[in-house]
């Protein structure tokens, strides 16, 4: 027998919490003694053979170091033949994180694939449905393992109304088919005080961000009701166990926003009130995802403590060395935290960029409002896309290192 794999890696900095450890051999295996499987050196009957692979679970405490041996003689092949050398593999356990247990299996699941394999994902059309999510399985017969959603008409929810936050049937039915969840909010705000119209171009409303994060202001108001009513909705999501990779105040560096239009003080002041705030409402269902751009990049990052993973949304057509480029520059900026292509469309082969050395945890293709806007539409059939369309989806899914939806376990 000869071992092929093992996961996590070895030495690796997990979180505390509930992980699977993975040894895979060149062939089907059996426990031929299961009190020379340990960890720790405490034999562990947290152990099962299936297949090719010896599963041992370890409930991993904060701050601990583990040691995980399938000892000589504790394995048998079909053939008969018996383990003659021990397998270990170590792993460190990084102190408490407050997060729920969902937020922390999915974080450890991320930290374990992270340059392994790459979690592919589509947006919501518009805001708060799995339209791109079928469009693509319609086109390859796969799921994307994670879908985008976005509380951008925020000032219009209400039960009964268009739209309406609250009704979490599409995100619980998503998780409950092992789908992740990210989540974003295109925050609009009233166009002046006053206004009945809202928007989050710079261009459209006079909103001032250094005043937005000064208590006594108009300005602070509003963004403290529109902040509570989203943790309000968030919590719907935390009280189903369902935990959300947190995307808020997106792209800020371009400028695009009103969040980004002034001063990266105020901004990241605004993070770190959300963030507290949040906590504060207990929302530990969140990972905590901000996203890089190259103008003024670090400048805007609101610190380690605030922020799980980085992201980087792209639509350029670039070639892979670029994209290689990017992530590695991330990297060196954020040795610590997970990095993903957080938003992208018309890029080149996903496969292509992961081969090149583009190592992202995750990827999630925008939306083509006209083509998935009705899925029982003739528009919805057709092949072709804005962003992403069934030829770039068939060549990602063809990438072994791709996790589809299928290809997820239970994180609950």
């Amino acid at each position: 027998m000869r071992l092929q794999s093992m996961s996590p890696a070895v030495d690796s900095q997990l979180y505390p919490g509930n992980i699977i450890v993975s040894f895979e051999f060149d062939q089907p295996i059996w426990l031929s003694d299961k009190s020379k499987i340990t960890v720790n050196g405490t034999s562990t009957i947290s152990v099962a053979a299936v297949g090719s692979k010896v599963l041992v679970n370890v409930d991993a405490r904060a701050g601990q170091s583990y040691r995980v041996m399938l000892a000589k003689e504790s394995l048998q092949t079909l053939g008969g033949m018996v383990s003659s050398e021990d397998y270990v593999l170590t792993f460190e356990v990084s102190a408490a994180m407050d997060k729920s247990p969902e937020a922390v299996n999915l974080m450890n699941f991320m930290e374990e694939n992270f340059g392994k394999k790459m979690i592919s994902g589509v947006m919501a059309n518009d805001s708060w449905n799995i339209n791109g999510a079928i469009w693509v399985y319609q086109q390859t017969g796969k799921w994307p393992a994670m879908n985008g959603f976005d509380y951008m008409h925020l000032p219009n929810s209400a039960p009964g109304s268009w739209i309406d936050y609250s009704d979490i049937a599409v995100v619980q039915e998503w998780w409950n088919n092992n789908g992740l969840v990210t989540g974003m909010w295109h925050w609009e705000v009233p166009l002046y005080e006053g206004s009945s119209d809202y928007n989050s171009n710079p261009d459209k409303t006079n909103f001032d961000i250094t005043k937005a994060v000064t208590p006594g202001t108009y300005e602070y108001g509003v963004v403290m009701a529109d902040m509570n009513k989203v943790a309000d909705y968030l919590l719907l999501l935390k009280q189903a166990n369902i935990p959300v990779l947190w995307r808020p105040l997106h792209e800020a560096a371009g400028g695009w926003f009103w969040w980004g239009a002034k001063d990266a003080e105020s901004c990241k002041t605004l993070w770190r009130m959300m963030f507290d705030l949040f906590k504060e409402k207990g929302l530990n269902n969140l990972i905590w995802v901000w996203t890089y751009e190259p103008v003024g990049g670090n400048d805007w990052y609101p610190g380690d403590a605030y922020v799980d993973a980085v992201g980087r949304d792209n639509y350029k057509t670039y070639t892979e060395s670029i994209f290689v480029d990017e992530y590695e520059l991330m990297k060196r900026l954020y040795p610590t935290k997970l990095i993903a292509l957080s938003e992208c469309g018309s890029v080149s082969d996903i496969g292509a960029q992961w081969n090149a050395g583009a190592l992202w945890s995750w990827f999630m293709t925008w939306y083509d409002y006209d083509r998935t806007s009705d899925p029982s539409s003739a528009e919805f059939q057709k092949p072709d896309h804005m962003h992403a369309d069934q030829s770039w989806w068939m060549q990602a899914f063809s990438h072994p290192d791709v996790i589809s939806r299928e290809d997820m376990p239970s994180l609950k």
